[in-house]
């Protein structure tokens, strides 16, 4: 009698070890998601006998082996769907709680349910880096739009060149009005055109970045940031041999982080300007870009013009010889820079009547210091010889 209780307890011993070695384990899934699987609840089992518990009457001989002997069901959790199963209807995902905040009560596992939790995945970063808070640099004023200064003195500014056609057109008049101007250049042009940039530097203008392919740098990354500026910085040496101190932002337009990291990286100034002709809007027109030129234009302006377009260029000569009329210096803007730096600032700057502009050129312009005066030598007294020619020493008293 003992020996077939035993070996009954045996069997049943074996069977459920052996069903819980095979029963399938299902993997977390990619997300950040708390999954809640509803299992349908197993049938409750008879618990498994006991050794001090009191034996049922067993049969008088061993059960054959094709005749299978029931499995006890598990006590703990019962076994998930196989993997490979499709979903139930019932399936429902919920997205994990905030920390630190009370759970719904409809949201916590009821009978039969079991709550999955899967494993966290890096997050993707975004192509566009947010925003920075706004930092005002600490190394000073790096973003000029026009400078505050007492002379009478402007910049001429020129983008998205160099053009092999107009831009060279450009640099002749510069040369006969003896100005010099400061040129903001496109990378791309500037390696395929590296001889006008050449000519620009050996006829002493001013040479600035003006990004390699002319994006809008707020909706660039940093990596592509790095390299519209690095590109055109190592073009612009390339071809002429001198290192550019500014840049303008094609449109006008950065990030105050950009600012920030180009002028760290770099240590340029951002240029932008008060005096836009337009001129580069349809139809276009010489005397349109002439008349708001000479309209907007004031002491310390910076005077934003594309040497891409024909009607700009051939407005130079006129526009340059009635601001000249004026009383107007032409300066490159690093020069206009240092002249804010080193004056101070008439109150706001205004616009003055062309009379006051001329007389304040001419106060402005340092007279040359006065030569030092020599007085005449005497000349000598002509010798009179209708006199007879008398030995006595002059003022000699007479005996």
């Amino acid at each position: 009698m003992r020996l077939a209780l035993l070996i009954s307890f045996g069997w049943s011993l074996t069977t459920l070890v052996s069903a819980a070695q095979e029963a399938p384990v299902t993997p977390p899934g990619p997300d950040l998601e708390v999954r809640k699987a509803i299992v349908s609840p197993a049938p409750p089992a008879p618990a498994p006998a006991a050794a001090t518990a009191s034996a049922p009457t067993a049969p008088a001989s061993i059960p054959p082996a094709t005749t299978p002997a029931p499995a006890p069901a598990s006590t703990t959790t019962p076994a998930p769907p196989a993997p490979a199963a499709p979903p139930t209807p019932t399936q429902t995902a919920m997205p994990a709680p905030a920390p630190g905040s009370t759970p719904d009560p409809d949201d916590e596992p009821k009978d039969g349910e079991t709550v999955v939790k899967a494993v966290a995945v890096p997050e993707m970063m975004p192509l566009v880096p947010p925003t920075a808070p706004p930092v005002q640099p600490q190394e000073g004023k790096i973003v000029f739009t026009r400078c505050e200064i007492q002379p009478p003195a402007i910049a001429l500014t020129f983008d998205d060149g160099p053009h092999p056609e107009f831009t060279p057109k450009l640099l002749d008049t510069l040369k006969k009005e003896n100005i010099k101007v400061t040129f903001f250049l496109v990378g791309r042009c500037v390696s395929a055109y590296p001889n006008v940039v050449k000519r620009m530097v050996d006829e002493g203008h001013e040479i600035a970045s003006h990004s390699w392919s002319h994006p809008l740098l707020t909706s660039l990354g940093d990596k592509s940031l790095e390299s519209q500026m690095q590109r055109t910085h190592d073009a612009i040496i390339k071809a002429c041999g001198v290192t550019p101190t500014l840049y303008r932002p094609p449109y006008g337009a950065t990030r105050l982080s950009q600012r920030k990291y180009i002028h760290d990286k770099y240590g340029y100034l951002a240029i932008l300007w008060d005096v836009d002709p337009l001129d580069w809007q349809h139809p276009r027109s010489s005397k349109k870009v002439h008349d708001r030129v000479l309209e907007q234009t004031r002491i310390g302006s910076i005077i934003l013009c594309h040497d891409i377009h024909e009607t700009t260029v051939d407005a130079m000569p006129t526009t340059i010889a009635d601001l000249k009329a004026r009383g107007f210096q032409f300066l490159t803007v690093s020069q206009l820079i240092d002249l804010e730096k080193q004056a101070p600032a008439l109150p706001n700057s205004p616009r003055l009547p062309p009379q006051a502009i001329a007389a304040m050129a001419a106060a402005a312009t340092p007279a040359p210091p006065p030569k030092p005066v020599v007085p005449p030598k005497p000349t000598p007294k002509p010798m009179d010889t209708s006199q007879p020619l008398s030995l006595e020493a002059p003022g000699e008293i007479k005996l």
